[in-house]
């Protein structure tokens, strides 16, 4: 178990271990609470402020209804705030915890305190969110389109989408360690370093000859 522990500890396998239960874990929360505002009526109540409406484009009318917009909406922002929750809290414990102080840090995030650590991660995964919800809602409906099931095509979809937003977020951090690694040593021997002098012969005395043997 101790080297797993040490493979935990290392900023690049914890970032994504934690994403990923992140997710898991925000998911649970998400399912909990929309079950508690659908069995309280309070999920129905909302829905009906929000009247339906359509829209024409592409050729055609697209029809929204207000009670499922609500649905969706009050799904992504529990899952969202539910999601980055989970993480600040894993990331404090993996990377930023009291007993961490003692431990060596990567050069590439050693400046950078708790917040802006585990912020500078939400920041790189919502740049690579478009890949993910392309990936996954790509495959989703080309799947669908072939005869799969709704719960098949959105697991697959969404665990090749992970999956592939796992590797370049994976690929992002690497370089940025040997960026830093990079720095690191350029800061070590820099080209201000010089060979260490030769020892000078004492003023006013001239430089002795050898001794012919």
């Amino acid at each position: 178990m101790a080297w797993l522990t040490r493979l935990y500890d290392r900023r690049i396998v914890n970032v994504n271990v934690n994403i990923i239960v992140a997710g898991v874990l925000a998911l649970l929360i998400t399912v909990g609470v929309m079950h508690a505002l659908d069995t309280s009526g309070l999920l129905a109540k909302l829905g009906g402020l929000i009247p339906d409406w359509s829209v024409r484009a592409f050729g055609r009318t697209w029809r929204f209804f207000g009670d499922k917009v609500t649905v969706t909406a009050l799904t992504f922002i529990v899952d969202l705030v539910a999601d980055v929750g989970v993480y600040y809290l894993l990331h404090w414990i993996a990377n930023h915890r009291p007993s961490r102080k003692a431990q060596p840090k990567n050069p590439a995030y050693a400046d950078l305190s708790f917040m802006r650590d585990a912020t500078l991660v939400q920041f790189e995964r919502a740049i690579l969110s478009p890949v993910l919800y392309i990936a996954a809602l790509g495959l989703q409906n080309n799947m669908l389109h072939r005869g799969y099931s709704v719960t098949m095509a959105t697991a697959v979809g969404f665990a090749v989408g992970i999956c592939l937003t796992r590797v370049l977020h994976t690929m992002w951090m690497l370089r940025q360690e040997r960026v830093a690694g990079r720095r690191s040593a350029a800061d070590i021997v820099g080209p201000d370093t010089a060979p260490p002098e030769t020892a000078k012969q004492p003023k006013g005395e001239p430089p002795q000859d050898k001794q012919p043997s």
